[in-house]
């Protein structure tokens, strides 16, 4: 009798803990998005030179870096908004049918700088650039305009995304004859778009910088949007 009633405990036992993890859940995600006027444009350029010695291209280099400065001088870009992310010292070659022929040292320096307070010259902008590209051999690799000071705009953001999970979850509670009890777990997820900001626009300014049959950049801004998205685990009963 006794090993009969250890039995029936142990399974009775088994039942009940079986019974507590097999609780419904839902799982789902929200995404909270709002959309800002951008503040500040970063831009990043290339400089580069082929000469005969390495020597000789950064020389060449040097000038343009120099010329750079100076524009962003005049446009009143702090130093501490000018860096450089790279500087490469590399061989150029050119093929002759089947054969690589050497034909110089390159030198290239990427530079990259931001423009603040974009809002209250929108003029500056285009304006720069159009200094800039007067010198020769430079490319204009990326252009990004952001917010500087996100942080009540990533709040917003994050409470637009709990609404949505929300939402989502008591319209399926409701459809499963089910209601929400508590949250299980909540988690942020990253968004690939939106790391951390993205520009709506920046696909097509990314391409090529329109400019007007005047010569001047035309540099729309648009509104850029700063999003957050969460996966919430919701308990049901």
């Amino acid at each position: 009798m006794k090993k009969i009633f250890v039995v029936f405990l142990f399974i009775g036992l088994f039942f009940g803990c079986a019974k507590e993890n097999n609780q419904s859940t839902i799982a789902v995600v929200g995404l909270g998005t709002v959309l800002v006027q951008p503040d500040m444009v970063q831009v990043n350029i290339s400089l580069s030179q082929i000469a005969k010695t390495t020597r000789q291209a950064q020389e060449e280099v040097n000038i343009m870096v120099r010329q750079v400065l100076e524009i962003l001088k005049e446009e009143e870009i702090e130093e501490k908004n000018i860096g450089t992310s790279s500087l490469r010292f590399n061989q150029e070659y050119e093929w002759d049918g089947n054969r690589r022929i050497l034909i110089g040292q390159k030198v290239e320096q990427i530079i990259t700088f931001s423009i603040n307070d974009i809002q209250k010259d929108t003029e500056k902008a285009p304006r720069l650039l159009d200094k800039i590209t007067q010198v020769n051999n430079i490319v204009l690799n990326q252009i990004n305009f952001s917010v500087k000071d996100n942080k009540e705009h990533f709040i917003r953001s994050r409470e637009l995304a709990y609404e949505k999970a929300l939402e989502k979850a008591e319209q399926y509670a409701e459809l499963s004859g089910l209601k929400i009890i508590k949250i299980v777990s909540l988690s942020e997820l990253e968004n690939p778009q939106n790391i951390p900001q993205s520009n709506r626009l920046y696909n097509t300014m990314a391409k090529s910088v329109d400019v007007d049959v005047g010569g001047s950049t035309i540099l729309p801004t648009g509104e850029i949007e700063i999003t957050s998205q969460i996966a919430v685990v919701f308990l049901l009963e």
